[in-house]
């Protein structure tokens, strides 16, 4: 069934609004993930949400402007879970091998996110902005934060931090959303960098 309803003068009530947006997030998730981004339709996205096109455009206004806003929430979503799990943790190798871990993982669940973050073709660049960096930049940051307690606590030695951060960095995007094949599930890389910056005895 069609939710079809309107605000009248005011705005859209808050809870109503919230709740409609999770139901087109969630069925362009499912949606641009079985059949990629140009292939669904805006009609299609509408329907399996149950609402009609006129009451998506009025929320998001473009497919693009979904998609954009898609990304964002899940980012952020899985960041404070990622963060909140790492606040049981106090041993730095343990934060830093969640993070490598929890992200495989991840992707492995959410492959189109991992295609939208790759951007191989540069198919979203045009309506993502700057969106990506910023996704980017909050993970490489939570990275430094990492190696930073590492060092402070004697595990790690003493490094650059934001050098180390962004080759970190790099590892882990060809190693989980840009998907370099491996044999071993993608997981060797991350002994290897725990052994590179490890203090040494």
């Amino acid at each position: 069934m069609r939710d079809d309803t309107h605000g009248g003068a005011g705005a859209e009530r808050a809870p109503a609004l919230q709740e409609r947006k999770e139901r087109i997030r969630k069925s362009a998730k499912e949606l641009f993930s079985r059949f990629g981004f140009k292939k669904t339709t805006v009609d299609e996205i509408a329907e399996d949400a149950g609402i009609s096109k006129r009451t998506l455009y009025g929320v998001f206004g473009s497919k693009e402007k979904i998609l954009a806003d898609l990304v964002m929430t899940e980012a952020l979503s899985f960041r404070k879970r990622l963060m909140g799990q790492m606040k049981a943790i106090i041993d730095p190798v343990e934060k830093l091998r969640l993070l490598c871990d929890a992200s495989r993982r991840y992707f492995d669940e959410n492959p189109f996110l991992g295609q939208v973050l790759a951007d191989d073709a540069g198919l979203y660049a045009p309506f993502l902005g700057n969106e990506i960096h910023r996704i980017e930049e909050g993970m490489q940051g939570i990275i430094a934060s990492i190696l930073a307690d590492g060092i402070r606590e004697g595990v790690f030695r003493e490094m650059d931090v934001p050098a180390t951060a962004w080759c970190i960095m790099m590892l882990y995007r060809d190693f989980t959303y840009q998907r370099t094949p491996a044999v071993d599930g993608n997981t060797a890389w991350v002994p290897f960098i725990l052994n590179a910056i490890a203090a040494k005895e």
